[in-house]
């Protein structure tokens, strides 16, 4: 499921269509496509792991198939994934306005003859929707959920839109003052107060706490998911309001007085609007959808959660070899500023690059970059950190000697050489580069030989080892490198027997080796003068001989053949 797609979908939808999320779930969504002062049509908007290379499924509620039967949408029909669901939305609400304006016709064309209206009866009727449409109304709040008024004293809400239709007599209608006397108390308000509330309810859903009219709650929707609440009393205008945030409000802008500049600037001879005010605390609040997307980002790759109900600090886990797990907590409040990070012991002893050392801040481009990508980098060194612990563990099992030095990513080991070059021992160094295991490390051998015969042994070692590299991937392991190492030793340490010249014997039912590092060999070795013979050709010398073939000497008896 493409979380970034569905989220854009969904805001494409509520752009145009009066749509929320049930459960607060963002793949399934529920509005009216189209509303009469009758009825309403509403649909269901689900998204499942096929979208978008299937369309999303569309659910219609009864008012809809009464209205339209059984319906084919041609959106639907021929999706592709680069079309857009309200495309969806819209074909349907056409089909609804065409079939209402043909039933409207039918009944249009039955209606009765009504008698001419008298030019006075106009005249009144035209004065008194003047008289009403000059008073301010408060909203009807119905469109918003019960729920949602019932917690005006909560920083924000996350509300479940959804509810299972009613009868019209049982729906939500938050009280109202009566015409009358709401009218009787707007004209004792001062003009400048009431004014300001008029102005404030063209553009703000409202609700008024009490029986003062200039002491409200303002409902600020900023996401599809996000509604803030603000206080405001201005019963004193033009004096200063008292403007009231919640706990997690303050948590991200901070003290009213402090934070809004209308406020700390107040002049009562020359004051703003209240409306101009509450649009200073909306575009204060709106790089909540920045962090948001930054934050949906980050759960679609990791596996984090809000600390204390903090939608802009996160406490992050990063799992790695045998799912062993590191935390970090990350402050994204002052995005599209960097963010602040604070590693747990073991994630900063494991990594030990200071959040300043990392690449994806040191090249932070404020509203470019983006702070999944410094958890990426985070991440990319827990595992590799994580994989090299868990190789120098591996070689330290198989060499004795070994030498790590992690601030430096070098490792340091020696390696006994084997027959002819027992009495070697092979000193390497293993540099890891920084990107290590996309690319090799750098390897060397130490040894300075001073025995000539042995130089061809380091030649063959050092091509040996250019060949392994040749064919590194991300998925070689250093003890991969070590064993072809260690393999090539052997290779070169091998001897041939004084007679035959050769390593396997060439005795047709034996076949073995002069030396073997499984000790399955054919090898005897003369006494006298310690050369080595395939067992079968030193047999077949004393037999003939009764010698050793390059000292001349007489055998023991328990050497005979």
């Amino acid at each position: 499921m493409e979380k970034q797609r569905i989220l854009k979908e969904a805001q494409i939808i509520a752009s145009q269509f009066s749509f929320w999320m049930v459960s607060g779930n963002i793949a399934h969504l529920y509005g009216a496509v189209y509303e009469t002062s009758e009825q309403k049509f509403i649909i269901e908007v689900k998204f499942d792991e096929t979208f978008p290379h299937a369309p999303p499924q569309i659910i219609l509620h009864q008012e809809i198939k009464d209205l339209l039967g059984d319906i084919n949408l041609d959106k639907m029909k021929n999706w592709t994934p680069d079309l857009r669901v309200v495309d969806i939305i819209k074909e349907l609400k056409g089909k609804i306005q065409s079939s209402l304006s043909g039933t409207a016709k039918i009944e249009e064309d039955l209606a009765p003859i009504q008698p001419p209206v008298e030019q006075s009866v106009l005249e009144q009727k035209f004065n008194e929707e003047s008289q009403k449409s000059e008073e301010y109304i408060t909203p009807d709040y119905s469109k918003y959920p019960a729920e949602e008024l019932s917690l005006q004293q909560d920083s924000f809400i996350t509300p479940d839109y959804y509810e299972e239709e009613k009868p019209k007599e049982e729906s939500f209608q938050p009280p109202k003052p009566e015409t009358q006397s709401f009218t009787e108390e707007t004209f004792t308000m001062p003009l400048e107060v009431t004014t300001e509330l008029g102005l404030i309810q063209m553009e703000y859903p409202i609700v008024q706490k009490g029986k003062n009219k200039a002491d409200i709650d303002v409902y600020l929707t900023i996401t599809l998911e996000k509604t803030f609440i603000i206080g405001i009393d201005f019963n004193d205008y033009p004096k200063k309001p008292i403007v009231t945030f919640p706990e997690k409000i303050i948590n991200l802008l901070g003290e009213p007085e402090k934070e809004l500049d209308l406020l700390k600037k107040w002049n009562s001879k020359s004051p703003p609007h209240i409306a101009v005010l509450i649009r200073e605390i909306e575009s204060k609040l709106f790089f909540i959808k920045d962090i948001e997307v930054q934050c949906k980002k980050i759960s679609g790759e990791y596996q984090s959660e809000s600390i204390e109900g903090n939608i802009s600090k996160l406490n992050v886990h990063l799992l790695t070899y045998g799912f062993k797990e590191y935390n970090l907590e990350i402050d994204i409040s002052k995005y599209p500023n960097t963010p602040v990070l604070h590693y747990s012991p073991e994630l900063n002893s494991l990594i030990q690059t200071s959040p300043s050392k990392l690449d994806s801040i040191k090249s932070w481009i404020p509203k470019q970059s983006e702070v999944v990508d410094i958890l990426r980098e985070i991440s990319w060194l827990v595992d590799k950190n994580s994989r090299v612990n868990f190789e120098i563990n591996l070689l330290k099992g198989g060499i004795d000697e070994l030498q790590f030095d992690a601030f430096t990513n070098t490792i340091n080991l020696k390696m006994k050489g084997k027959m002819k070059t027992e009495n070697i021992i092979f000193e390497f160094q293993a540099v890891l580069p920084p990107n290590y295991p996309m690319n090799p490390p750098e390897l060397k051998v130490l040894n300075e030989f001073e025995d000539e015969s042995h130089e061809p042994i380091k030649k063959k070692l050092e091509a040996s080892i250019q060949q392994f590299f040749d064919d590194w991937t991300p998925f070689t392991y250093l003890i991969d490198l070590f064993n072809a190492i260690s393999k090539k030793i052997f290779e070169v340490s091998v001897i041939s027997c004084v007679i035959c010249h050769q390593i396997q014997c060439p005795d047709g039912a034996c076949k073995l080796s002069i030396a073997s590092a499984d000790g399955n060999q054919c090898r005897t070795e003369c006494p006298y003068c310690e050369r080595l013979y395939h067992k079968h050709c030193w047999d077949q010398t004393i037999s003939s001989f009764g010698k050793c073939g390059f000292c001349l000497k007489t055998p023991p008896p328990h050497m005979m053949p």
